[in-house]
C-alpha cells in the first residue's frame, strides 16, 4: 500500500491535455456529447464471427482513418489494436496540450497502462502455429504483444525521450498509471508524463475467457441496457475497448508556457486486498484504504468531494462492495454525494477504463455537466448511494474521486481537483 506522502516535494501536478477513443466516440468531443446524452455504446459484436456463444455483445470501437495518427502506414498494420487505440488517444492529448516537445524531450515521458496487452496478436499467431507451423509466426509478434509497446511507440512518434514504460494491474491499470506518473513528476524525475490506459480484447479469446468465469452480462436481446451498475437485476459487465491518455504536467512548467489547465491531481491511494484473485474483499478492506489514502493525500474531508466516478462495473458483488467502501470512508456524506458510472454506457474497458473515465472527469470541470448512469431501472436496495440517473449542471464541483478496482484485489483511487492558484 502507499500514497504520495510528505516525503515528496511540493511540486504540483496538473492536467493540460486529454485524448480518447472508445465505444462512444473517436475523440473527446464525440465521446462527451454521447456520454452527456446518456447514449449507450454497447451493441451486438460485429468485428468477428462469434457463432452461437452465449455472449454476443460488447462495446466496440469503429476505427477512424489512421493517417493523422501514424507516420508509417506499415506500423499501423503491425501493431496490436491496443497500441493503435493508445496512439490515437495519445496524439489527441499531445495536440490538445499544445506542448512543444523539441524544447526538452528528455524531461517528457510516457506511461500508458494495459490490463492484457496485445491479446489479438497472441491469438492470431497461436492459430498460425497450429495451422501452418512455427515458421508462420509473425516477425512483428513481439512488438505487437508486449505491454510497453503502446508507451514506446507513442514516445517514438512524439519524440519523448524521458521515462517510458507500461504498468499492468488489471482493471486498475489506468489509475495506477496516473498515480505513478504524478509521483514521478512530484519527485522531480519528469516534468511531463503522457499517461493513461488502453485495452482491446474483444475477440474469441477475450470474450470466452471472461464469459466462462461468469463475469459477463448475457443480455444479448438488449445490448444498450445490458450494463446496469447498481441495478438490482445487474448480471455482469460488458466488455468494451478503448483508450484514454492525459498530459500530466508540473504546474510551474505548465504556467511558464501559458498552458490551459483542466484540473490538478490532488490525491492518490492504492492498496492490495490480499484476499482473492477475482473476488473483492468481502469487507472492502483494500478499497477503503485506497480511498482513505487519496483523501489524506489531497488534504480533504468527505464533504469536499463533489462527485464520485465509481468503478461501477455492473457485477452483483463488485457494485455492492464499492458502495460499502464509499459509505464507510465518506461516512454520513456517502449517501449524499452524487455518484455515477461511465461504464453504464462504455462497458468495462479493463485497463483503459479509469483512463477514459478521467477524460470524462476533466469535462466536468470544463462545462459543469455531470453525466448520468443509465439503465438503473430498479435500484438495488442494498446500495445506499446517491446515483445520478439524469444529466445535470453543477459548476461548483471542486473535487472528483475516481475509483478503480482490479482482479487480484488491486485498488487505486485518485482525486482530481479544480485548479486554483
Amino acid at each position: 500500500m502507499g500514497s504520495m506522502g510528505s516525503d515528496f516535494s511540493q511540486r504540483r501536478v496538473v492536467i493540460t491535455g486529454i485524448g480518447t477513443i472508445n465505444p462512444l466516440g473517436n475523440n473527446v468531443q464525440d465521446f462527451w456529447g454521447n456520454l452527456s446524452k446518456g447514449q449507450s455504446g454497447i451493441r451486438k459484436i460485429s468485428s468477428f464471427e462469434i457463432g452461437d456463444y452465449e455472449i454476443q455483445i460488447a462495446g466496440e470501437v469503429d476505427l477512424p482513418d489512421l493517417t493523422p495518427y501514424f507516420s508509417s502506414k506499415k506500423m499501423s498494420r503491425r501493431l496490436d489494436r491496443y497500441s493503435i487505440l493508445a496512439q490515437i488517444a495519445g496524439v489527441q492529448a499531445l495536440k490538445d496540450s499544445g506542448l512543444e516537445v523539441e524544447k526538452n524531450p528528455t524531461r517528457y515521458g510516457t506511461l500508458i497502462g494495459t490490463g492484457v496487452g496485445g491479446l489479438k496478436a497472441q491469438f492470431d499467431n497461436s492459430e498460425r502455429i497450429v495451422t501452418k507451423g512455427m515458421n508462420a509466426t509473425s516477425p512483428f509478434y513481439v512488438i505487437a504483444t508486449i505491454p510497453s509497446t503502446a508507451s514506446a511507440y507513442f514516445a517514438q512518434e512524439a519524440g519523448l525521450r524521458g521515462p517510458s514504460f507500461s504498468l499492468n494491474s488489471a482493471c486498475s491499470s489506468g489509475n495506477h498509471s496516473f498515480g505513478t506518473s504524478a509521483m514521478m513528476i512530484k519527485s522531480g524525475m519528469a516534468d511531463v508524463m503522457f499517461t493513461g490506459g488502453s485495452e482491446a480484447i474483444i475477440g474469441k479469446l477475450g470474450i470466452s475467457a471472461f464469459g466462462n468465469i461468469g463475469a459477463l452480462s448475457n443480455r444479448n436481446d438488449s445490448p444498450e441496457t445490458a450494463s446496469r451498475p447498481f441495478d438490482i437485476d445487474r448480471n455482469g459487465f460488458v466488455i468494451g475497448e478503448g483508450a484514454g491518455v492525459l498530459c500530466f504536467e508540473e504546474l510551474e512548467h505548465a504556467k511558464s508556457r501559458g498552458a490551459r489547465i483542466y484540473a490538478e491531481v490532488s490525491g492518490y491511494g492504492f492498496s492490495c486486498d490480499a484476499h482473492d484473485l477475482v473476488a473483492p474483499h468481502p469487507e472492502a478492506d483494500g478499497a477503503i484504504r485506497a480511498i482513505e489514502m487519496a483523501l489524506n493525500e489531497a488534504g480533504l474531508q468527505p464533504k469536499d468531494i463533489g462527485l464520485v466516478n465509481c468503478h461501477g462495473t455492473s457485477t452483483p458483488l463488485g457494485d455492492k462492495i464499492e458502495a460499502y467502501a464509499i459509505n464507510t470512508v465518506l461516512k454520513g456524506y456517502g449517501t449524499k454525494v452524487p455518484v455515477h458510472s461511465t461504464k453504464s454506457m462504455t462497458g468495462h474497458l479493463i485497463g483503459g477504463a479509469s483512463a477514459v473515465e478521467a477524460v470524462a472527469d476533466m469535462r466536468v470541470f470544463v462545462d459543469g455537466t455531470v453525466h448520468p448512469t443509465i439503465n438503473v431501472f430498479n435500484k438495488d436496495p442494498e446500495i445506499n448511494l446517491n446515483i445520478v440517473t439524469d444529466t445535470y449542471k453543477d459548476e461548483k464541483i471542486n473535487h472528483i474521486l475516481s475509483n478503480s478496482f482490479g482482479f487480484g484485489g488491486q485498488n487505486a483511487a485518485i482525486i482530481f481537483s479544480r485548479y486554483k492558484e
